[in-house]
Parts: structure tokens; sequence; C-alpha cells
């Protein structure tokens, strides 16, 4: 395989890490600007809202516990692999919440524990919306990059 065709193919597979990474380093990094380094509870906190969001998720999308997927294959559309609206969006909402769950004098675990959870959940949210969006206008023609190399 070129260097170049193993290049897209890493991208396309890490693509859906990349921008969760993005999100859960972010808001964790705005979660340290707000209440300072956490301790030890704190970090627990916003792991386990994590957890909590993605099992939040996971129960609604799967109908049992073990099933198989069948995923069909998909085209993928440059733009909405680097998810600038699950991202962004994303810590906008956290940065909201974080301020939010300050002014209203809460300790700091609420805070960790709400965003891990919103992160989670919002990042997930945003990326099927994004992706379905993307979805469309590559099925309506506009940006269909293949039929550019086709002519």
């Amino acid at each position: 395989m070129d260097p170049k065709r193993r290049l897209v193919r890493n991208l396309v597979a890490e693509s859906e890490a990349y921008g969760y990474t993005l999100t859960i380093w972010g808001a964790g990094g705005l979660l340290i600007d707000h209440y300072g380094s956490p301790g030890l509870l704190d970090v627990f906190f916003y792991v386990g809202g994590a957890l909590a969001g993605f099992g939040v998720l996971a129960a609604v999308a799967f109908d049992y516990v073990v099933t198989d997927l069948d995923e069909d294959r998909r085209q993928v559309l440059v733009v909405s692999m680097i998810h600038v609206l699950a991202t962004t969006g994303n810590l906008l909402v956290s940065f909201v919440l974080i301020e939010a769950v300050g002014a209203l004098g809460f300790p700091p675990w609420p805070g960790f524990l709400a965003v891990g959870f919103q992160a989670t959940v919002t990042y997930n949210l945003l990326l099927s919306f994004e992706q379905s969006f993307t979805e469309t206008l590559v099925e309506s023609g506009p940006l269909d990059g293949d039929a550019d190399r086709a002519e």
C-alpha cells in the first residue's frame, strides 16, 4: 500500500477517536482552569461521568447487552472527519456548565461529574448530527469529489 493511501486509511480510522479525545481533554482543561488541579475524587467523578454518559448512549443505541453490528460501508466526507461542530460545540457546553455549577456555589466534584457525563453525551449527539448533515450534503451532490475525478 502506498504511503498516501495508508495515511488516508489511518485518518479515517482515527477520526472519531481524535474528536472525542479533543473534547475530553478540552473539557478537562476547562475544569482545571476553573477549579485548579483536581483531587483524586474529582478525577474519578470526571471519569465516572464520562463512563455513565457512554453507558446511557449504549443503552439507547443497542437493544441488547450482546448484539451483532451490521455496519454498512459509507462514503467519507473529509471535512466531516475534523468534527468541528462536535468538538467546539461540546467545549462551549462544558464551559457554560462549569460556570453554572461554580456560580451556584457547588464544590468541584459535581462539576467534574457533570462535565464528564455531558462531554461524552454531547460529543456523540453532535457527532451524529454532524455526520448526518454531511452525508446529506454528499448525497445531494454539491460536495461529491468523486464526480470531479470521473470527468
